[in-house]
């Protein structure tokens, strides 16, 4: 990730500031198991109580040292310590800290990259609960931040670097073929006619007018404008909600831009290729591609994605006559490992990182309550000659914008979604038929339900 100019004011500005979070921060252990009623094991006087934060964001290093040295100029009695596993790679990260958990390797921060992964450990009890943290700082979750997810109505992680989804667009590819930036308000009919007249050419040298990735995201992506919480199941998690009638809908939307348009980069492409959908945009095969917002600290990034081009945005569009301005909203997450021997140091680390940290370290939005978007994601484009800053701003500052965070997600989610994308795949290459694929999903489904015990 790159450094953005006005960090290093801001870290300063932290580091005056800092006091302003009571408590003390962060933490490294080095034992085992907390004490099973939370209470923190309190460091000899006059010792350092050492933090240890574990994360697969190596790109970051540097400014997560920013970030630990504000904290400690305001907290000497502690000392922060990040550890790396995966090199940028959140799944093998998980293969390793998951192991280390279950050896009882002592940590104090874990992270992970989205709700379901989340929920998946918490639910294993690798990370302690939370609520009794934000009573004890006299605060509610939901005054701090915009997203708080909970498993089984607890609190195990504080969300951080919020990932909203939109659509990403090549704007000379548009100007080229006399297409205007799309509006607020367009739909996937809109998205559908300009994939088609955004494609050109054949073969190797195709340009293709859209990209949907190989993630579960896009196999119910349609849906985040009218189902509003989490497309695989039934709001109460009664059921699986694979007969959903826009599920149908959807995958045959998604199969006709590959199969009837020829718009879309075909699914057996990407999956024969692997390809990465960052080379794809970058090196301007592709002219439209929703995604997270995690992506904007590299679309200016020519020392890494070398291109001429200027990006612009615009919303994820709406399904039929839903109302626009909704789109997928996630986050990181930060927990206490169950293995720290300093809960509330860590507690009061991950509250710094998540709030003051996350201007200090400048690469993602802030998911802290009424955090100005474009001020972060200013911070992350050094290079405006690259990017539409304008329909950036209109899109983020959407009058119309609202949020999907999912909450029926269960800590089996995970295998739920890689069950669907299986079964979705079987259609999308035309192995099996739709008909088949939903009644496939509505059946693993239904049974994967019940071998863990419903919710």
């Amino acid at each position: 990730m790159k450094k953005r100019n006005n960090v290093m004011a801001a870290a300063m500005a932290v580091v005056l500031a800092a006091s302003a979070l009571t408590g003390c921060g962060g933490g490294a252990a080095k034992e085992t198991t907390a004490a099973a009623d939370g209470a923190q094991t309190q460091a000899a006087a006059g010792e350092k109580v050492n933090l240890r934060f574990v994360s697969w964001l190596t790109a970051q290093k540097e400014l997560n040292e920013k970030v630990a040295a504000a904290y400690m100029a305001d907290h000497p009695d502690i000392n922060i310590t990040f550890d790396y596993y995966g090199d940028m790679t959140a799944t093998e990260y998980y293969k390793k800290v998951d192991l280390m958990i279950m050896g009882g390797e002592e940590m104090d921060i874990l992270m992970t990259s989205a709700f379901p992964e989340h929920a998946q450990r918490a639910g294993s009890g690798a990370y302690l609960p939370l609520d009794e943290y934000f009573e004890k700082e006299g605060i509610k979750p939901e005054d701090a931040y915009s997203i708080v997810q909970r498993i089984n109505g607890t609190m195990y992680g504080v969300p951080g670097d919020l990932k909203s989804w939109f659509v990403l667009l090549n704007k000379d590819y548009l100007d080229a073929a006399g297409l205007p930036v799309p509006e607020l308000d367009w739909t996937w009919d809109d998205y559908r006619e300009y994939a088609k007249k955004l494609t050109e050419g054949d073969g190797a040298n195709k340009r293709y007018g859209s990209y949907f990735h190989t993630w579960d995201h896009y196999d119910y992506m349609g849906m985040w404008s009218n189902y509003p919480d989490n497309p695989m199941f039934k709001a109460d998690l009664s059921a699986v909600n694979f007969d959903h009638p826009m599920y149908k809908e959807w995958l045959q939307f998604r199969h006709d831009l590959e199969q009837e348009d020829k718009s879309q980069v075909p699914y057996a492409d990407m999956t024969s290729m692997n390809m990465n959908y960052r080379d794809k945009f970058f090196n301007g095969q592709i002219a439209m591609l929703p995604i997270g917002n995690f992506i904007v600290p590299e679309l200016d990034d020519q020392e890494k994605y070398p291109h001429d081009f200027v990006t612009t945005f615009a919303p994820i569009p709406a399904w039929k006559d839903a109302e626009a301005g909704t789109t997928y909203t996630e986050s990181h997450f930060y927990s206490i490992s169950k293995t720290s021997k300093h809960p509330q140091e860590a507690y009061d680390f991950i509250r710094f990182y998540t709030t003051e940290g996350m201007k200090i370290r400048g690469v993602s939005v802030s998911a802290e309550k009424n955090a100005d978007k474009m001020e972060f994601m200013n911070m992350q484009i050094d290079e405006p000659k690259y990017v539409d800053v304008e329909a950036l701003e209109k899109v983020m500052n959407n009058p119309a914008w609202k949020d999907n965070v999912y909450q029926n997600v269960p800590t089996y989610n995970k295998e739920m979604s890689q069950m669907m994308v299986e079964e979705c795949a079987k259609f999308l290459l035309g192995t099996d038929s739709l008909d088949n694929t939903v009644n496939s999903m509505m059946t693993r489904g239904t049974q994967l339900m019940k071998d863990k015990g419903g919710k």
